[in-house]
């Protein structure tokens, strides 16, 4: 079973509250260019916290602060499980590696509710 983390990073803008999420370069099939919250694919035997700030530093050259595991649900991958994770950041100004990822925006909760090009276990977490 693999295992992914992700980290749900917020923020207030005029009083609505923002999730940052990514969209990635890579080809994932009928998902390519679908939006989804930060992080990446475990290494066997690493720590959930270590691997969720790493992996959110290599992408979005932030510090995050994992504040707790919000749940941990099975993917639309087979054989797979995601770790959703609140975290903290500090984000001055929002910088990306484009080698790794296509895009990345601020949604509010409807938009991910109702987005064409949010990935399904995104839209579905931010149902519930």
């Amino acid at each position: 079973m693999k295992h992914v983390v992700v980290g749900i990073i917020s923020k207030r803008v005029k009083g609505i509250k923002k999730y940052l999420l990514v969209s990635s370069v890579l080809d994932y099939g009928k998902y390519t260019g679908f939006y989804y919250p930060p992080g990446g694919h475990m290494e066997k035997g690493e720590d959930l916290k270590v691997a969720l700030v790493g992996k959110i530093k290599k992408e979005l050259f932030i510090d995050v602060v994992p504040i707790r595991e919000l749940a941990e649900t099975s993917s639309d991958i087979k054989d797979q499980i995601t770790h959703w994770w609140l975290c903290k950041a500090v984000i001055k100004k929002l910088n990306y590696d484009r080698e790794r990822l296509k895009d990345v925006r601020w949604f509010t909760q409807e938009e991910i509710k109702e987005g064409k090009n949010i990935w399904p276990a995104t839209k579905k977490f931010f149902q519930k």
